[in-house]
């Protein structure tokens, strides 16, 4: 556990809890003493949310009425919740967008004492850079996916209520860590001895590990500041995909032989999933949205006003990261 921050032993709510990020954000709070509120749905996966010392409430965040309950006495405010994959630009926009404004109508109405907020948002909300470029809070947003889209809508009514509520909204890059299923699979593919890299181009990108950006969060809803409230958190450095695969193979003890995919080739898998996932009426693992993004040269970003604003520096490296996730996926019997 970091240093002491105001959190530790406060009243905490946290959305998304049941998700990759949230859950590792709900055991954070825990260590920290934090009296830890989530908000769930019906159907959430409970798997690894330590539900003998958190307090669950089941709602919908877009019906108030079932979620009021969760704010008495709450000091701070995470909220994770979200989805990174969905069959239409509706489900994006209703999940990661329009369910922003009941929710934080009823943090103004019910959290009375609430000394400050956390809005996950991504990356994506922003875009793509040229390469050996990065992204800043002065960049222009120009998502390109619906995914993209709906986490800047998000982020522009959680803006909205910042006048009302001491919000800081974080933008990381793609996280890993254990529990996280996209990537493992990346990385079971290393194990098995394929470095699979898509098209021939030079591709980069940012990274941040999930204790890292844990640790962000914490930190950013501590003190919030109602003039700088964008941030973007990586954990410094910008990779190749040759960097990532060459770091894996160090964490997994093993060699691997680079597996190009043409793009092309791509295009028409995530064409055949969209339509066998259609017909079995449920959300694809790779579409034309998610091609969008893979056909991207760089989605990097700088973390220096961050880093600078609230004196941060992750714990974790790459290779510190991908050690520690590697361990964790033998360990449990996932690699």
């Amino acid at each position: 556990m970091n240093e002491t921050s105001p959190i530790d032993g406060s009243t905490v709510l946290v959305t998304g809890a049941t998700g990759f990020i949230g859950g590792h954000l709900a055991d954070a709070l825990l260590m920290r003493g934090c009296r830890v509120h989530c908000l769930v749905r019906e159907t959430s996966n409970l798997e690894w949310l330590d539900t003998s010392r958190v307090i669950l409430h089941t709602g919908d965040l877009h019906q108030p009425h079932t979620y009021r309950n969760c704010f008495a006495g709450v000091d701070y405010v995470f909220h994770c919740a979200g989805i990174t994959r969905a069959r239409n630009r509706h489900e994006y926009f209703h999940n990661n967008a329009r369910a922003c404004i009941p929710f934080y109508r009823s943090c103004v109405e019910q959290g009375e004492q609430i000394k400050g907020v956390v809005h996950v948002s991504s990356l994506a909300a922003v875009g793509p850079t040229p390469p050996e470029q990065k992204v800043d809070e002065d960049t222009p947003c120009q998502p390109l996916t619906y995914y993209g889209k709906s986490k800047l809508a998000g982020e522009e009514i959680a803006l909205d209520y910042a006048s009302e509520l001491p919000m800081v909204i974080l933008r990381p890059p793609v996280v890993y860590g254990e529990r996280e299923v996209n990537f493992f699979t990346y990385l079971k593919a290393i194990r098995w001895g394929l470095a699979i890299k898509i098209g021939t181009g030079h591709r980069m990108l940012s990274l941040i590990y999930v204790k890292d950006l844990v640790d962000a969060m914490i930190q950013a809803a501590a003190a919030p500041d109602p003039e700088r409230n964008v941030f973007f958190i990586t954990d410094g450095d910008a990779y190749s995909w040759e960097d990532v695969a060459q770091t894996a193979m160090k964490a997994l003890g093993v060699r691997a032989r680079t597996l190009i995919i043409p793009v092309s080739l791509m295009g028409c898998a995530a064409l055949l999933s969209e339509f066998f996932s259609k017909m079995a009426n449920r959300t694809p693992l790779l579409d034309r949205q998610r091609m969008i993004d893979l056909r991207q040269s760089s989605w990097t970003a700088s973390s220096d006003r961050f880093f600078n604003h609230y004196s941060f520096h992750p714990r974790f490296n790459l290779s510190q990261g991908l050690k520690q996730t590697c361990v964790w996926y033998k360990e449990q019997g996932w690699l």
